[in-house]
């Protein structure tokens, strides 16, 4: 976890925090990579949706992952029932088994990236009416690696830069799932999409750690998740 020692430096300039501070008070994009499980990736989406005490909309994107950690991905007490937490459903045309299965927007695994693409500028589109705070809006996307399997990276590409303009565009926090470790040249090509990347790690039965590539500062050390 995050705290102020984490962010202290003693002659780095800008310092992490100032670098961090920024981009949440802009908008941001993230890219979450790493070969680990489901559960950390789940673990990490959980601080990445912002803590349940403040309010937040909260869009998330299964394009792969299993239905039944959906509520595990959400802070706290925070659950689908919630009117701020909105799911938008990828996988295989499979069904939510949520108490909100209606509202849960399935969408088949031929259709194309411009279907979830105008499903996500209409939901981000009902949110903003010039109302919204710095860092309100969180954005995840489960895997992007399922999306790369579906779809030529160049389409691919040219999704996230439309997402990511629509995220930054409301100074709102995406996050985008791409389980893979630092040497795989998708994470090389894409990373430049994004404001930062999360590395996630988990040695053994060790505690999940992340450690962020913050342009303008560097790598940080390995923390706990």
């Amino acid at each position: 976890m995050w705290t102020e020692a984490t962010f202290r430096d003693a002659d780095d300039e800008p310092s992490l925090g100032a670098v961090l501070t920024r981009l949440k008070g802009n908008g941001c994009n993230l890219l979450v990579t790493g070969t680990v499980s489901e559960a950390v990736s789940v673990r990490a989406t959980r601080r990445l949706l912002g803590a349940p005490t403040e309010r937040r909309e909260r869009t998330v994107v299964l394009t792969g992952s299993s239905i039944d950690m959906i509520e595990e991905r959400l802070p706290g007490d925070v659950t689908l029932d919630d009117p701020h937490v909105r799911l938008i459903d990828q996988r295989n045309g499979e069904r939510s088994a949520t108490r909100r299965e209606a509202e849960a927007e399935t969408i088949a695994e031929g259709a194309s990236l411009d279907r979830l693409r105008c499903r996500l500028v209409r939901t981000v589109g009902d949110l903003d009416h010039g109302s919204l705070s710095p860092a309100e809006l969180r954005l995840s996307l489960d895997s992007l690696g399922i999306l790369l399997e579906r779809h030529d990276e160049a389409a691919v590409v040219q999704f996230l830069r439309v997402l990511t303009a629509l995220v930054r565009g409301v100074c709102g926090m995406g996050h985008f799932h791409l389980p893979l470790p630092d040497g795989d040249p998708r994470v090389e090509s894409l990373s430049p999409l994004f404001d930062a990347r999360v590395e996630l790690r988990q040695r053994g039965s060790m505690r999940p750690e992340q450690r962020w590539h913050v342009p303008e500062y560097g790598v940080t050390e390995w923390v706990a998740v």
